[in-house]
Formats: C-alpha cells, sequence, structure tokens
C-alpha cells in the first residue's frame, strides 16, 4: 500500500514560512496566531517546551486550547 504525505504542497517555502507551517498543524491555530506563537516562543522547540500556562500567555489561546496543543505535543505516535 503506497503512503501519501499529507504535505500537498510542493512549492520551496523560506525557514519562516516552514516555521509557521508546521505552528499551522496544531487545531485553532491559523496564520496569525502561529506568527504571534513564533514571535513569543522564537523557535518551534521552545512552543514544544512550553506549559500549557506558558502556551496562554500568548493572546487569543486560552486553556483549552493549550491543552490540546500540549496533548498532541505529548502523545505517542
Amino acid at each position: 500500500k503506497r503512503e501519501f504525505g499529507l504535505n500537498v504542497k510542493r512549492k520551496a517555502l523560506n525557514m519562516g514560512q516552514q516555521q509557521q507551517f508546521i505552528i499551522e498543524g496544531f487545531p485553532g491555530v491559523g496564520p496569525n496566531l502561529a506568527k504571534s506563537m513564533l514571535k513569543h516562543f522564537k523557535t518551534i522547540k521552545n512552543i514544544a517546551n512550553a506549559t500549557a500556562e506558558e502556551l496562554q500567555k500568548v493572546a487569543k489561546i486560552g486553556k483549552k486550547k493549550a491543552e490540546t496543543i500540549k496533548k498532541i505535543l505529548d502523545a505517542s505516535y
């Protein structure tokens, strides 16, 4: 059975666009929120290591959204 990638875009993206693309993959995170998260935390690694409480310091991230993001980051595949 052939596997198909979830990323259907073939256009080359710069580093910032690639980072934004990854963060937009979280539920409820669009381009504006992804940019805000990256501006606040500076790196994807910092976002991944942030606690739910730290995520809530970004505007438009409430308790439920922060917990959803943490659940996805901490879940086993």
